[in-house]
């Protein structure tokens, strides 16, 4: 009964054994082979390859400078609005000219305004309610690169300043300072100037230009005055009077210069004729 016993337990062993590979064949099937890695920049749709993400640029300096062209019925009072609008934003009016006009051009007035850059918009949104508005044209310049420049060789010229400071600070031979001294002024003299450059290009940065002209409606001079009602015809009276009163101002001041030169040769020829009665008598 025990030879029987393992003999059985023996029989199970070694069928155990012949059928052990192929039933971990079937439990564990290969894994699939890993994706590609670009597949991870397709889309779902099985698309072209999407783009990587963009790193966001640094901020960027821009330039800008804005001309705009206005018809109105007073150029100069739209004129003095336009630098009030300048004004109130926190910029200012770096040139102003007028035309009074003639026969054959409209009166104009030239504005250059100066306007913090983030205010360029809110500034041309008032200036086109100053008229008709003819012509608006925005130009954007942007800088960076040179703002990046400038500030490099601004800091490589102060680095090279400190090491002269430095050297003049330490140098025991006369000949060596001197010529320390020598360098210090000339790249002190370049970090000056491009100090310079670099406040000038900050401002144009900071500070937009808005180049403004305003034109009269109608060609010709300004428009005459017009006097409406007895009040107005007297305004008028009143005027001619002042202009009478000063053309004849005018005149004697004209004439004085004639009359101081006859008024001398009148008095040197009485003079003379008295001078020549009394030898007589």
């Amino acid at each position: 009964m025990a030879k029987a016993l393992a003999l059985v337990v023996l029989l199970v062993a070694l069928a155990g054994c012949a059928g052990g590979p192929p039933a971990l064949d079937r439990a564990a099937p290969a894994a699939p082979a890993a994706p590609a890695p670009e597949s991870k920049l397709t889309d779902a749709g099985g698309g072209p390859p999407l783009a990587p993400p963009q790193v966001p640029d640094a901020k960027r300096d821009i330039v800008k400078t804005a001309t705009v062209t206005i018809t109105a019925a007073d150029p100069p009072a739209a004129a003095d609005r336009a630098a009030e609008i300048a004004t109130t934003a926190g910029g200012r009016v770096d040139n102003r000219s007028e035309d009074a006009g003639s026969g054959t051009g409209r009166a104009h007035v030239s504005l250059i305004l100066r306007v913090p850059a983030a205010k360029l918009d809110a500034a041309l949104t008032d200036l086109k309610k100053l008229g008709t508005v003819e012509s608006v044209q925005i130009t954007s310049d942007d800088v960076t690169a040179q703002r990046v420049d400038l500030d490099a060789r601004i800091t490589a010229l102060q680095t090279s300043v400190d090491r002269l400071l430095g050297i003049m600070r330490d140098a025991k031979d006369p000949e060596a300072l001197i010529k320390a001294e020598e360098a210090l002024s000339q790249r002190q003299s370049d970090l000056d100037s491009l100090r310079a450059q670099r406040a000038a290009l900050g401002a144009q940065i900071d500070y937009s230009t808005l180049n403004v002209e305003i034109r009269a409606e109608r060609v010709g001079g300004p428009a005459p005055e017009q006097y409406h009602g007895f009040f107005g015809q007297m305004e008028r009276g009143w005027d001619l009077l002042v202009s009478a009163l000063w053309q004849t101002l005018l005149a004697v001041g004209l004439l004085l210069p004639w009359l101081a030169a006859v008024g001398v040769a009148g008095g040197i020829g009485y003079a003379i004729v008295r001078l020549v009665r009394s030898r007589r008598s």
